[in-house]
Formats: structure tokens, sequence, C-alpha cells
């Protein structure tokens, strides 16, 4: 059997003759040996090249490129890229094709962005994203361009995706840089600032960090990102950053990811105030009233007491649960909180709310008669008078019955 070195020899020689076709079978003999060797492919595929056997050129080539896209070797890629690009694809497959025209797009961008024409380079790095949305190096290569065009706007959301990829690929200190380039255009940039956040735990600034990630994850919700926020708070879970877990489960929640958003709440040993509440939504929507009424009723009654918004779940659990007179108490304490607020279209909603549990509650409708006078709706404050006559009749309240047809009248009259 013939000796590695010997037929490396033999093919330097055969190379230096232009001898491609015997260079090609010396390389079989060394594929035979090493099946594997990548530098062998490469090698092989230059060959074939040479010989215009473009087809399996590529196929050595695509062996080697795999290689370096899994070690995630960069500059090998492009240098392997150009190599590709030069081949001629008539016989390739149709798999072959799709991957030689993505490969000639970067390529090209890439020499454009190099001849340092702006405007031909932001064209061609636009038209390679196209083919491939993952690619860092163009996706950064754009944000230049357009920067350097004055194409802010473009150059933030190029830089933005740049950032998402390089997290996504755990290429955090390169994330960082992009996000310190964006934050300089864009101090509210979402992903830049949780790119940040990132580094101030790393360097030991949790604090700062903490609240930079609470901003954010509140601008996020107030703007309804939802998706957006739900990664980042992922991320913020996972950095064990206060709110972190809240803000995850909120925004699963908004996504109608029920059942991820309870699993990650219940995890937790201790929930807060605002945890408590959002468990008690999660609950009601999957139809588990009695559940979301004792979570809720598990705080601090003067809490619940003051915050209309868990008087009224409280209510519409125990109103799914046919517990009609105890719902309609906690309507109306909601209904007292929204009138002494001065919320009186807010109260009318929780009024009939009330209404629809109990209709002869005689303080619903002193209420109502208050709410209706200031807001002079004339023909709702007869009917409210009206019943709180017959109700105060009905009650055994002679007095306030007469007091209040009095005032009927006077009412009528103006």
């Amino acid at each position: 059997m013939e000796d590695k070195k010997d037929i490396l020899k033999t093919v330097t020689r055969l190379a230096q003759a232009g001898e491609w076709a015997r260079v090609i079978k010396e390389y079989e003999k060394l594929m035979a040996m090493d099946p594997g060797d990548i530098n062998l492919h490469n090698s092989m595929g230059e060959a074939l090249a040479k010989l215009g056997e473009c087809r399996k050129a590529f196929e050595h080539f695509q062996i080697v490129l795999n290689d370096y896209q899994a070690k995630g070797n960069s500059s090998k890629i492009m240098f392997m890229y150009k190599k590709i690009a030069r081949l001629d694809p008539r016989k390739f497959d149709l798999d072959g094709k799709a991957l030689y025209e993505k490969i000639s797009k970067i390529v090209n961008a890439i020499t454009c962005y190099d001849s340092g024409d702006a405007d031909a380079a932001i064209t061609a790095l636009k038209e390679a994203e196209k083919y491939d949305k993952y690619n860092s190096e163009i996706l950064i290569k754009l944000g230049e361009m357009c920067e350097k065009k004055n194409l802010i706007g473009e150059s933030i959301e190029a830089y933005t995706k740049a950032i998402r990829v390089l997290v996504e690929k755990n290429k955090k200190d390169e994330a960082i840089i992009i996000a310190r380039k964006v934050l300089e255009m864009d101090k509210e940039n979402t992903d830049a600032m949780a790119m940040i956040a990132d580094d101030l735990i790393s360097g030991g600034h949790k604090d700062k960090a903490e609240e930079i990630f609470k901003d954010l994850l509140i601008t996020l919700a107030e703007k309804e990102k939802i998706a957006e926020g739900r990664e980042i708070a992922k991320r913020a879970m996972d950095l064990d950053i206060e709110y972190g877990k809240q803000f995850y489960a909120y925004f699963l929640f908004k996504e109608n990811k029920m059942d991820e958003a309870k699993k990650v709440l219940e995890s937790a040993y201790e929930l807060t105030t605002e945890e408590k509440v959002l468990l008690g939504k999660i609950h009601f929507k999957l139809y588990e009233y009695d559940r979301a009424k004792a979570v809720l009723m598990s705080m601090d009654p003067e809490v619940v007491n003051q915050n209309v918004e868990i008087l009224e779940l409280i209510g519409d659990s125990l109103l799914k649960m046919r517990e009609y007179k105890q719902a309609a108490e906690y309507y109306l304490k909601a209904l007292k909180i929204e009138k002494h607020e001065g919320r009186y279209d807010e109260a009318i909603i929780m009024a009939n709310k009330v209404m629809n549990v109990e209709t002869e509650n005689v303080e619903l409708h002193e209420i109502m008669a208050e709410i209706y006078t200031r807001k002079s709706m004339k023909a709702k404050v007869i009917d409210e008078y009206t019943k709180l006559s017959n109700l105060y009749e009905k009650h055994g309240r002679i007095e306030d019955a007469i007091k209040i047809r009095q005032v009927l009248s006077k009412i009528k009259m103006i």
C-alpha cells in the first residue's frame, strides 16, 4: 500500500504539471485512507473545478462548508462561499441550485460592501438578507451602510435583527458591541437595552440591570409587543432578575398560552400580589373558577378591597360558580371605588354587573341615582328614583319613599 507522504508528493508534482485528472485519482487514494479529512475534500473540490466538474466539486465544497458552519468559523465560511460562487451551477440539482443562488447573493453583497459603494451595497445586502435572514455579518454590514447614508431607521432595524441572531447563537460579546451602536441612535431600543442589561449583570451590577429590565418590560407590555416581550422576559427570568418571571408569565398569558403561564407561576415558592392576580386570571381563563377565587381571596383583604380589578375578577368567578349574592357584594365594592374616584362611565358598567345578579339592591340604585345626577342624565335619574321609591316602600322605609317622591316631582317639573 502506498505511503500517504509519497501520494502527496505525487499530487504536488502532478498539480504543478496541470494534470488534474491524475491529481484526482491520487486524491481518491487519500480519501480511501481518511474520508473525513476536510482539507482533502477542499483540495478535491478545487481539482474537480479545474476540470470543469462543477457538480462534483460542489459536493466536496459542501462537505467543507458544513464543517465550517458547524464550528462557527465565519471567515472560512466566506472563503468557501467565494469558491462555490465561481462554479457553474447548470448541472446542480434543485437544492444545489438554491444553495448556489443564496451563496452568490451573499458573495455579491460582500463584494459591493468591500467596494465602498454604499448605494450598491445596501441594495445587494438587502437582497442577500432575503436568502439568509440569520446571517449576522450581512445584517451588521447592512446596518453600517445604512448608517453611512444616514438611513437611521433602516440601520437600527438591521442592527436589531443582528443582535437577535447573535443572542440566539450565544455570541454575547458581539451582540453587546452592536447594542451599544444601536443605543447611540435609539436610546429606547428594547433589544439593545436588554443586551446592555445582560452585560451589566456579568459585570456585577445587577441592581442597574434590574432597573433597565423593569422599565423595558413595562414599555413592551404597554406597547403590546408580546412576542418581543416574551423573549426579553424569558432572558430576565433566566438571569434571576426581579419581575422576569411575572412578565414572562404575563406575555405567555397574552399569547393565550395559559398552561405554560400557569406552570411558570406555580413553580414559584411564593407569589407577589401582581403574580397572584395574573394566576387568578389564568385559572379563570382555564374555567377553574374555584381556584381563581381561592388564589385571589388568599391576598390581604385590604389589598383586595382597594383594587377594582381584583374585586371584579372575584365577582366574575363567583358568578360562574352561581354564588350570585356574594358576586353582587364584590361588584358593589368595585362600583363604590369607581364612583369615589370619579370614573362614572366605568361605574355604570360595573353597576350593570350588579344588576344582573341583584336587581333590587337599594344601595346600588342610590349610587346610580347619584352618578346619573352628576352626569346630568335626567331620564336615568327619574328611572332610578322611581325604583328607589318602590324599594323603600318594599323595605318599610316609608319616610325615605316620601322624600324620594317629592324630589322626583321637582325633577319632572324642571
